[in-house]
């Protein structure tokens, strides 16, 4: 059963989160499991149709969607991907603090 999407001020709290814990210290691979498990409660839906949505849809791709298990990830990203990565974040970050 679909659930209701979340609210925009509570995709900000668990973006901040995530880009907290991916400024933290650790390796990537640990960063990466700390977003995602920050983001767990996070589905695509929970924004808009449109470009902010893609970015959510990215995030948690590399994120919520790439843990392996309880801990780890499946894949690291490339610099350029990693790049894409924190910027989507940053983006979701700002504009959902607006609303």
């Amino acid at each position: 059963m679909p659930r209701f999407p979340n609210s925009p001020g509570y995709v900000w709290e668990k973006m901040y989160g995530a880009v907290w814990s991916m400024c933290g210290s650790g390796s990537l691979a640990d960063r990466l499991s700390n977003a995602g498990l920050g983001l767990h409660t996070l589905e695509d839906h929970d924004l808009a149709e449109g470009e902010l949505r893609q970015q959510l849809t990215y995030v948690l791709d590399w994120t919520k969607r790439n843990m392996a298990g309880d801990r780890g990830v499946k894949k690291l990203p490339d610099d350029l991907e990693l790049r894409s990565l924190i910027e989507k974040m940053l983006s979701v970050l700002l504009e959902t603090h607006r609303k």
